[in-house]
């Protein structure tokens, strides 16, 4: 048999045994955390932070937004200070928000309009994470949101986009190996008859 053939199928069944167990480590619950919960008024053309806390990759964040209003929300990648540095005196006004956000983009790890919604977000390196709820509208939005950071094995989603490519390569580059192997013992078997 050709070198070529062996080395690409030992490759291939050992791209599938690791997305195999990757799939399976992706099916352990995560642990939860922490729980938090908050509520309040968001007056017109304004915003309001709740530092979340530092994330890991193993680090699932969830949040439920309940609103009487559209809320613009950010999960930026970053603790509330440099936010507040970059308002220079003028406090919670959404024009600023919006501007500090423009000319940081590399920083928004999630957005979205929402008045009700589930926000999930598994941050890619250890990262600062802010949750931002912003009122661009004319009236006062009340909002309550609860919570939770859960530990996670493997980021399921992630695991399972990541299989659905690897696995079918891997059998691809493992299927010259297995036909000739099994062409071979079939041959063994004949002439052993």
């Amino acid at each position: 048999m050709k070198r070529w053939i062996i080395f690409l199928g030992r490759g291939g069944t050992v791209l599938i045994t690791i997305c195999l167990a990757l799939l399976l480590a992706s099916l352990i619950p995560p642990v939860q955390l922490v729980t938090f919960g908050s509520g309040g008024v968001i007056h017109a053309k304004s915003f309001v932070t709740h530092f979340v806390r530092v994330l890991t990759p193993q680090q699932r964040l969830q949040v439920t937004i309940t609103a009487n209003g559209t809320l613009n929300v950010y999960l930026v990648e970053v603790s509330p200070d440099p936010i507040y540095d970059w308002m220079a005196g003028v406090p919670w006004d959404v024009t600023r928000l919006e501007e500090f956000l423009e000319a940081n983009p590399d920083l928004i790890g999630w957005q979205g309009e929402m008045r009700e919604g589930k926000i999930e977000y598994i941050p890619s390196k250890v990262t600062n994470a802010t949750l931002i709820l912003s009122n661009s509208g004319s009236d006062y939005i009340t909002w309550d949101f609860e919570g939770s950071i859960a530990s996670v094995v493997a980021p399921g989603t992630k695991i399972r986009n990541l299989a659905q490519w690897t696995i079918p390569i891997g059998f691809v580059l493992a299927l010259p190996w297995l036909t000739q192997s099994w062409k071979e013992k079939t041959a063994r078997q004949g002439r052993n008859l």
